[in-house]
């Protein structure tokens, strides 16, 4: 790390007293990666000793409102006599709102990239994962999984996860929960613990490998807790509700880290999806009947054209490919 910027010096910059020489060292100190992370704890202890700088929206609608006021003669004609109506009359409160909607959206943003690391993966690509406590996790294909940047494993383990991954929750001393949130109406509290989480546009579901874990959901406005068991599968309906059923291999529905994909009487209506989830192809049916037309077997693929072309040699169809859109026929 460079010695030339330390801990004061920040927090001059934070406090807005930084010289221009200080100001472009910071920047230069920067772009190394490494200095980005000390960077953002030291900002977060600044702001744990000093008074944050808060927007004040009484302020910016007060100052708003002396602009809009100024500017009126630009704001309506002068030639025609407007007849009142429910737009113009309330022109300037909507003006106001507007400006402390946009300065509070924006310090939501800020704040959320400093305190929380953000995971993302594309079409076709798996992250593996090691967090601050020792736990591990694969990222699936178009898949997010945000963490906090400070305190992880011993003020908080809470990760916010959207698609799809699996983890291996290493156990602590003093027995803190880890916690597993998604946008799903649904959350996965454990100890110490294997289990893979989909929660995806079309579905939600876990699959508990071995440990045990604690679901807390909602259905409509009520909250709701269930205790999985190892080889537990609970799927989630549209509504909230939850189905519970024990399944032979849980390790099947987390074989993706391995590039493997297993299926046991799967309709093709499904592999299609689960494709398009993964890579970004969208598949077509010239047949309704194709589409329920089922597959069994575990298949290797790297990628897209690798499983299409097993599923064609499998049950002897053709598909035609244009960029990402694939027509499965006869």
């Amino acid at each position: 790390m460079d010695k030339s910027v330390n801990k004061n010096i920040l927090f001059e910059s934070f406090s807005g007293r930084a010289t221009p020489l200080q100001k472009k060292l910071i920047e230069q100190w920067l772009l190394e990666p490494q200095n980005r992370e000390q960077y953002y704890e030291w900002l977060d202890e600044w702001e744990n000793q000093f008074i944050q700088i808060l927007p004040n929206t009484e302020d910016a609608l007060q100052k708003s409102l002396q602009k809009i006021a100024q500017n009126e003669a630009y704001l309506t004609p002068i030639s025609v006599e407007p007849t009142p109506n429910f737009f113009q009359h309330n022109f300037r409160w909507l003006a106001a709102a507007a400006v402390v909607l946009l300065i509070s959206f924006g310090v939501f943003i800020a704040r959320d990239y400093i305190f929380y690391k953000r995971y993302q993966t594309a079409f076709g690509e798996i992250q593996k994962i090691q967090l601050p406590d020792g736990s591990q996790v694969s990222l699936n294909a178009n898949s997010a999984l945000k963490v906090a940047r400070f305190g992880f494993g011993t003020k908080t383990r809470e990760v916010f996860l959207t698609g799809e991954a699996s983890f291996s929750v290493k156990h602590t001393i003093d027995n803190q929960r880890f916690t597993v949130k998604t946008d799903k109406n649904f959350e996965v509290e454990v100890l110490g613990t294997e289990f893979n989480v989909y929660a995806r546009q079309k579905e939600a579901k876990v699959v508990l490998n071995k440990g045990k874990v604690q679901l807390n959901y909602l259905v409509g406005k009520a909250t709701k807790q269930l205790t999985m068991k190892p080889g537990d599968l609970v799927t989630f309906n549209p509504i909230g509700q939850a189905k519970v059923q024990q399944i032979a291999q849980p390790q099947n529905y987390s074989a993706w880290q391995e590039h493997r994909f297993v299926f046991e009487q799967t309709p093709l209506k499904e592999v299609a999806t689960m494709i398009y989830e993964n890579f970004g192809v969208k598949i077509e049916f010239r047949d309704e009947a194709l589409s329920q037309r089922t597959i069994s077997g575990t298949f290797h693929a790297e990628n897209a054209d690798e499983l299409l072309q097993v599923i064609s040699e499998l049950l002897e169809i053709n598909f035609n490919r244009q960029d990402n859109n694939v027509t499965f026929f006869e």
